[in-house]
């Protein structure tokens, strides 16, 4: 039997960052998505969206293709599957780690394109610190991740997995 999710520390903390995660992709990216002039938004979540563009990440103003698309993805794609990693975790299920193991390879490249782009030539305009700090945890997260999940019995329960 899994321990309680309260007891259980580091997935507790990787869970607070799914739900974060979950947020941002769910909400935020669809504002990418669905092409909002986040230059006009009134809403708070366009407002901020529209501040961060605007103070440290310009690309979003105008974004490219690939960045409408990997966006897109992120909202359409990641965003249920964290939902489904916080009910995984929450409840012990061992299934989940091929799944995280899949998802752990697509975002982990994914932010490896953005970040790519970022700090090419043509970024030169964004203040990279700050969009390393905001956007590091997209990587390091789903690294821990690969990490917790790594062995077939991720929760210990010695439920048999299909592979």
């Amino acid at each position: 039997m899994t321990a309680p999710l309260r007891r259980r520390r580091f997935d507790l903390m990787l869970v607070a960052w799914f739900v974060v995660f979950a947020f941002t992709s769910l909400v935020m990216e669809m504002y990418i998505t669905f092409s909002v002039d986040l230059a006009s938004a009134t809403d708070p979540f366009g407002r901020v969206w529209f501040w961060y563009a605007d103070s440290f990440d310009p690309i979003f103003l105008d974004p490219p293709y690939f960045l409408w698309l990997m966006c897109t993805i992120d909202g359409f794609v990641f965003g249920p599957f964290y939902l489904v990693l916080i009910v995984a975790f929450a409840r012990g299920w061992n299934w989940i780690r091929l799944p995280a193991i899949i998802y752990v390879s697509a975002i982990v490249y994914s932010t490896a394109v953005y970040f790519g782009v970022e700090f090419g030539e043509e970024s030169h305009r964004a203040d990279l610190m700050m969009v390393f700090l905001i956007n590091i945890p997209y990587t390091i997260v789903p690294v821990m991740l690969l990490g917790r999940v790594w062995r077939p019995d991720v929760f210990g329960t010695g439920d048999r997995e299909i592979v």
